[in-house]
């Protein structure tokens, strides 16, 4: 087997636009970075006058060439056939144009339409007003002719047209296979993020793998990769099961050729046979490993591959050497510093499990160092909107031996302990067991415990282990998981490794997927962060806490909307709340104004500067029931300034307070930066001006070195330090803030 990978052309330039009286060719798309692949392809099946351009390739050929090209062709995304190029100026000259076509002979008034457009520099800047302008044109032509108008539809129409206007010169299409030719058809359920079947058949090319070489991929997801090979060795052609329906592209054109549409499928059908070669597709998630088992079956390739539901981490390769091509988890799948780690591992797996082995790694361009591998090779590719490179290796060495216990690798070689043995005396081994123990016993006592108090958000551990500084808390089947950085000797990928192994021991431990959970660092600040953006997916849910329901966000931002260790003042406000006038300073997402609303306060008030956390808290009110706008009021306002015009408004007091501010924030709505320490006393202050006498202030904070100055307000509240009696049971730090109750004096 050769130990290289075949050479990869530059990439071309884009095609410069055609002038009107140029006769339009048949036209080919493509990805970027695959353009080479297909004029390979097209000049098999007998293209001629190839011009190749980025994602695009024009040429010329017979009706055989057109349709081959459709049901073959495996890294095209469209044939598109020419009906006319005109020379245009104006919508209604586009229109003028169109309607010379006789649309009769397209398309009948029983069928549908569907017009796409592409728009370049032209007299129309918006590609849907030209592909009215295009469908209006048709349905008003077949109208004329028959009497009536066919109908648009978006998937699965009789004719799909695409038009190009470039400048002045517009060139129309109908699309040869009527969808994208991505769709084999073989392709069951949804995963998160799939990778692209023509993609998957690029990145064979471009790696070089034919069939007969053993192919694996040990994290395969929906099995893309192997099945697209295993098609390939089966000789089963790309569109061949699209055509077995005859449903759409050319089977339905008014010049359909069936006579040599049936010998070409008579060809098709005769090519497949049994694959030649090994295939090996694993993943340790379970449902998408079936998934791909039942698109196999679907694909015809069943038989000829192997799946299996591990960690890649166990995976051994079987035979070879071959080639080892994978999609790793990033982006929509998984967040960017877990999927370093993951790319590091799977660098480690491939120099101790795979020597003499091919290697293919798609990453984003962010993570292709991460692998920590020298390439032979980057080729530039993108998945999706994301810029990726397909990292080509050849591994060398000689094959470490290992086992493989539950989510950890038990492998005795430095990759073993490279995230370890610099200064710490115990393996990465080791620390996970205590950790999975710690896990285990926590999870036992607390789910039973959550259950019964009506909890689904809780702490399952805090730093229970001094070298293993994390927080995980469980939302549902989520795990929410916070650094608290320390010092340490590891390297920075040795480190997310590390934490890696961590986050995946903790999912396995709990029963859930290893991507149900959220990470975040935790830093030392002084810029109120945890209200600050680190991400934008938006994976929100609702979860309850004694018959109440609050919305919670685990990827977007450091907090995920409900402080957990705040649930027992919650009770204790819904407790205080009947009859009472609530006021919620530094609001945030509601939480406890929900809490005195079902306490059955008189009217609630949430004060915060934030759009999108009074947003929140509407959404948390209304969740529970408590729609009435008018008597739960959320202002965007500075707590202070507040404080300060409604007590020169001499508006109604409150009677019942919670008072929960970050330790220090800065914005440009504040006329001054907060403080805790400094200003704590001048704003409780500013409250008892809003307070009625006996109303009730819960004050609470979560800095560390607060140092409370009783004598500054002695002489207006009776004050209690109830920070003991605040800390719930699931919480190991009862230090995890400090917690006052103040009674306004008469």
């Amino acid at each position: 087997m050769e130990s290289l990978f075949p050479e990869v052309p530059p990439a071309p330039r884009p095609l410069l636009p055609s002038e009107p009286d140029v006769p339009p060719s048949l036209t080919a798309r493509t990805l970027d970075g695959l353009e080479w692949l297909l004029a390979r392809e097209l000049s098999e099946l007998g293209a001629t006058n190839l011009r190749i351009g980025r994602r695009t390739i024009e040429f010329t050929g017979t009706t055989e060439t057109l349709y081959r090209a459709v049901l073959e062709s495996r890294v095209a995304i469209r044939i598109l056939e020419p009906l006319g190029r005109f020379a245009v100026s104006s919508p209604e000259s586009l229109y003028k144009s169109i309607s010379s076509v006789d649309w009769a002979k397209h398309l009948r008034p029983t069928q549908t339409l569907r017009v796409d457009a592409r728009v370049h520099d032209s007299f129309i800047d918006h590609s849907l007003y030209a592909s009215q302008v295009v469908k209006d044109a048709v349905v008003d032509g077949v109208r004329a002719a028959h009497g009536r108008r066919p109908n648009v539809q978006l998937h699965g129409a009789s004719l799909r047209l695409s038009l190009h206007l470039s400048g002045e010169t517009a060139t129309l299409f109908r699309d040869a296979a009527g969808q994208s030719l991505h769709q084999r058809g073989w392709r069951k359920g949804k995963v998160e993020a799939p990778l692209s079947e023509v993609l998957a058949a690029g990145i064979l090319g471009i790696s070089g793998w034919q069939p007969g070489e053993p192919l694996m991929d040990p994290l395969c997801g929906s099995g893309t990769f192997i099945i697209e090979a295993a098609t390939q060795a089966a000789g089963l052609a790309p569109g061949l099961l699209r055509a077995r329906n005859r449903k759409q592209g050319f089977f339905r054109f008014h010049d359909f050729d069936r006579e040599l549409a049936k010998k070409i499928l008579f060809d098709l059908e005769n090519r497949a046979k049994a694959p030649l070669g090994t295939f090996h597709a694993s993943d340790l998630d379970p449902a998408v490993v079936q998934i791909a088992e039942q698109s196999a079956q679907l694909a015809g390739v069943a038989g000829a591959i192997k799946f299996s539901c591990n960690h890649f981490e166990a995976v051994s390769p079987e035979g070879g050497p071959g080639l080892v091509l994978t999609n790793p988890p990033y982006g929509e799948r998984l967040a960017q510093p877990r999927a370093g780690a993951v790319f590091r591992r799977i660098g480690d797996w491939l120099k101790n499990a795979c020597p003499g082995w091919r290697a293919g790694v798609l990453a984003p361009v962010e993570l292709a160092k991460s692998i920590g591998l020298k390439p032979y090779r980057r080729v530039v590719l993108l998945n999706g909107p994301i810029e990726c490179r397909l990292i080509e290796l050849v591994v060398h060495g000689e094959k470490v031996s290992g086992t493989f216990v539950g989510n950890q690798t038990s492998i005795e070689s430095n990759a073993e302990h490279s995230t370890s043995t610099k200064t710490m005396s115990r393996s990465v081994s080791d620390q996970i067991g205590d950790f999975r123990r710690r896990l285990a016993k926590r999870s036992r006592h607390l789910g039973r415990w959550a259950r019964k108090q009506g909890i689904e958000a809780y702490r399952l551990y805090d730093r229970d282990i001094p070298e293993i500084p994390l927080v995980i808390d469980r939302y549902g089947d989520w795990l929410h998981a916070a650094e608290y950085e320390r010092p340490h000797e590891r390297t920075a990928i040795e480190h997310d490794v590390w934490l890696d192994r961590l986050i995946e021991a903790a999912a396995d431990q709990l029963g859930l997927a290893s991507d149900s959970v959220f990470f975040k660092v935790r830093r030392r600040q002084r810029t109120g962060g945890q209200y600050e953006k680190v991400d934008d997916r938006s994976v929100t849910f609702p979860v309850s806490e004694h018959g109440l329901k609050f919305e919670v966000n685990l990827s977007d931002y450091l907090d995920t909307g409900l402080f957990l260790d705040h649930r027992q003042t919650r009770a204790m406000v819904r407790g205080d709340a009947a009859g009472r006038s609530f006021l919620n300073l530094f609001g945030y997402t509601g939480s406890f104004s929900v809490a005195a609303a079902a306490g059955g306060a008189e009217a609630t008030t949430t004060v915060d500067l934030s759009n999108t956390y009074l947003e929140w808290a509407r959404r948390n009110l209304m969740e529970n029931g408590f729609l009435d706008r008018r008597q739960h009021t959320l202002l965007r306002d500075d707590a202070r300034e507040f404080l300060k015009h409604r007590g020169r408004r001499g508006e109604r007091p409150f009677d019942l307070v919670v008072v929960d501010p970050p330790t220090f924030s800065r914005s440009t709505r504040q006329l001054q930066d907060w403080d805790v320490q400094r200003d704590y006393a001048g704003l409780l202050q500013a409250v008892a001006e809003n307070l009625s006498t006996g109303g009730i202030i819960y004050f609470s904070t979560n800095y560390r070195r607060f140092k409370f100055d009783e004598k500054l307000l002695a002489h207006t509240y009776d004050i209690y330090e109830i920070s003991r009696k605040t800390v719930p049971e699931d919480f190991r730090n009862t230090r995890i803030h400090r917690s006052w109750k103040f009674v306004k004096k008469t």
